[in-house]
């Protein structure tokens, strides 16, 4: 995995955010239809009660979707991995992308009435950054120390390092409360809904009258939090929710054979990489990394692991554009290497399951594979990143975040150990690159450097899946964090 699997605090962070929409369900069943009740259902991690501090760490699905009704933020998930305005209407960087200027609305309103000022904004980025070791340091490069509010709608944002990104990094992750809040029993925002009541596991929002966009067709959004996730995927099926968020493989394709729940689709959100350590033998060795990448059947695990609802990659985070290695002859190779083990878990639910099948296609071609699996509490801290060959798990993180935390020289969590000066250069000269189209370039050849040459063997990415009733239209099927955002749903009873 990258960071954020290593500590369960940086999984709720980066784990949500998007890199991309696609088109609402339920898109072309006729206008929508204004009232009613959502009932939204989501994991909490390991039957955790809900939070309520917006800024702290953020466990469960259900705590970012209620964070999501209940405030406003900076910039939301749009298409191709672009932000798109919220509070922060427009935006323009220096030209080393070092210093950002955001401008603000000026119509927002807090839920009490008071308008949203850029102190506000600036307050609740502080406090974030004041919590970044339990939060996973949301803001990323923002050197909050050395940023301003200048008036009442425009906030100035000074960077650490160049980037270029910065919009699309903070999207979804910016809640907004009013300047000098530290108690949330009764939370007040500026975004779509309110809280009317709320309890450890479930919470019921109304919508409020008060936000600056278009009014919210939902009248009340119950959200629920599920402690196992197959209770989750019976609860939508005997339809005490409308939507379970996040189901497995085989709770999609049982309601896909059923036909009485629809199935959405978010490409690309999930991937269960193997992670080969570049400074431990045997994967020390560059022959032996480019042999394995080759043996595998990357479509057996796709169909396998995600059932079909996936596609395969190349050997590097940040979607499926890179193509995989060609496959070749990697017997005589892997045959000379000897016995070597291959780390697991049950964190997620396919890191089993995909190092199983791994180790049977290395095998296959000449490598003796061990899987030997770990307890989540311990498998993060002494397995990932530390042993030679593990199971790892990311989501559609922004490629120049996973970048920064787990593939420069000293980062925090290396997790297989790559290390390139010459890359690193590369990565902050394109970071500091404005023009959009460029940037892009550079970063793709970046990429195609890492699937090359580093310890990451990315067979595949399955989508995100979600299951909900016929009558739940308009829910958003972007990848990561756009798919928090209900103000836009409508139910027809």
């Amino acid at each position: 995995m990258s960071l954020f699997s290593r500590r369960t605090a940086l999984v709720a962070v980066f784990g949500l955010v998007a890199a991309g929409c696609a088109a609402p369900t339920g898109a072309a069943q006729g206008p929508p239809v204004d009232g009613g009740t959502l009932r939204y259902g989501a994991v909490a991690a390991g039957g955790g009660s809900a939070v309520a501090d917006p800024h702290g760490s953020l466990f469960n699905e259900s705590d970012w979707v209620r964070m999501a009704a209940l405030y406003d933020v900076l910039t939301v998930p749009g298409r191709n991995g672009e932000a798109e305005p919220r509070l922060a209407t427009s935006w323009s960087s220096d030209a080393t992308a070092s210093t950002w200027r955001f401008e603000l609305r000026t119509d927002a309103v807090f839920s009490a009435g008071r308008p949203v000022r850029a102190a506000d904004v600036l307050f609740s980025l502080r406090r974030i950054g004041a919590k970044a070791a339990q939060n996973g340091g949301r803001l990323g490069t923002v050197d909050i120390a050395a940023s301003t509010a200048e008036g009442d709608h425009t906030v100035v944002l000074r960077t650490s390092q160049p980037d270029a990104e910065l919009p699309a990094a903070l999207a979804g992750v910016t809640f907004v409360v009013p300047d000098g809040t530290e108690n949330f029993d009764q939370p007040v925002g500026s975004g779509p809904f309110r809280l009317s009541t709320m309890d450890s596991q479930a919470a019921v929002l109304v919508r409020n009258d008060r936000w600056w966009g278009p009014r919210p067709h939902l009248d009340r959004l119950e959200i629920r939090g599920f402690a196992d996730p197959q209770a989750l995927a019976g609860a939508v099926t005997s339809g005490e929710v409308d939507v379970a968020a996040n189901v497995s493989p085989a709770a999609a394709k049982t309601a896909e054979t059923t036909g009485r729940l629809t199935v959405s689709r978010r490409p690309a959100a999930v991937a269960y990489p193997l992670l080969m350590r570049l400074d431990r033998a045997p994967f020390d060795r560059p022959e032996v990394r480019r042999a394995v990448k080759s043996a595998v059947d990357r479509q057996a695990l796709v169909d396998a692991v995600f059932l079909g609802y996936g596609k395969t990659s190349g050997d590097v985070q940040g979607g499926t554009d890179i193509p995989p290695p060609s496959s070749g002859d990697a017997g005589s190779t892997l045959a000379a290497v000897g016995p070597v083990v291959l780390h697991t878990t049950t964190a997620y639910p396919g890191m089993v399951s995909a190092a199983t099948l791994l180790a049977q296609q290395l095998g296959a071609a000449g490598l003796k594979v061990e899987v030997r699996q770990h307890p989540p509490e311990t498998y993060w801290t002494q397995a990932y990143g530390v042993e030679p060959l593990a199971m790892g798990y990311y989501t559609d993180i922004p490629f120049p975040v996973w970048v920064r935390q787990t593939a420069l020289s000293g980062s925090a969590f290396n997790e297989t150990g790559w290390r390139d000066p010459g890359f690193d250069a590369s990565f902050a000269s394109a970071m500091s690159t404005v023009d959009s189209s460029r940037r892009a370039a550079a970063l793709t050849q970046l990429r195609s450097r890492m699937a090359a040459d580093g310890g990451w063997l990315v067979w595949g990415y399955g989508d995100g899946l979600d299951l909900s009733s016929p009558s739940v239209h308009g829910l958003p099927t972007g990848a990561g964090f756009a798919r928090v955002f209900l103000e836009d749903v409508w139910v027809r009873r």
